[in-house]
């Protein structure tokens, strides 16, 4: 789910520039639902979005519904972590600071260089937490797949303890099996 602000920018000049790109992707359709879900969620975790997504409305409808389309897909890729909290709190944060980062961006475009000091360096800090989420996230993924490989090493162990059983076990339910499948 973790995408780079510049990948944002880009997914969303190349929605500008070519709307009809868009109909290949595997976002999920576009309904007012939908619409109103991704505005809420976007409104509860990176309120300085709004305007830019208004403004995107206004400027490119298509544009602004496949943003809106992806917010939604990020909506619905969280609700699958509610049970890793951890790593929902990671991605949540990682799409915050994204956007963030994304809000940024747009405004770093119309300032003149007197003023765009103070803005870099709040990218710069959105940068540095970006990658620090990166390699939080990366040690959670680590720490799962120990868990994953210690549980997998242990039912190895198990099934090779009981390996003549598993076969008797095993070789019985397939004959049931033969056994219910005659006429």
């Amino acid at each position: 789910m973790s995408r780079t602000v510049f990948a944002r920018v880009a997914t969303l000049a190349v929605a500008l520039l070519f709307p009809d790109a868009a109909s290949a992707d595997p976002l999920p359709r576009f309904t007012e639902e939908r619409e109103a879900a991704a505005l809420h969620f976007v409104k509860k975790h990176c309120p300085e979005l709004v305007p830019l997504l208004d403004d995107l409305k206004k400027a490119n409808r298509g544009a602004y519904e496949r943003q809106v389309r992806e917010t939604f897909q990020v909506t619905e890729l969280l609700a699958d972590l509610q049970d890793d909290p951890k790593r929902y709190a990671l991605e949540l944060s990682v799409w915050k600071a994204e956007n963030k980062a994304f809000v940024l961006v747009a405004r770093l475009a119309a300032l003149k260089d007197d003023d765009r000091k103070a803005v870099e360096e709040q990218l710069l800090a959105l940068a540095k937490e970006l990658v620090e989420l990166d390699v939080r996230s990366l040690e959670h993924r680590v720490e799962v797949l120990r868990t994953e490989l210690g549980a997998t090493k242990d039912e190895l162990s198990k099934l090779r303890d009981n390996f003549d059983r598993t076969v008797k076990d095993r070789h019985e339910a397939l004959l049931d099996r033969a056994r219910k499948k005659k006429p």
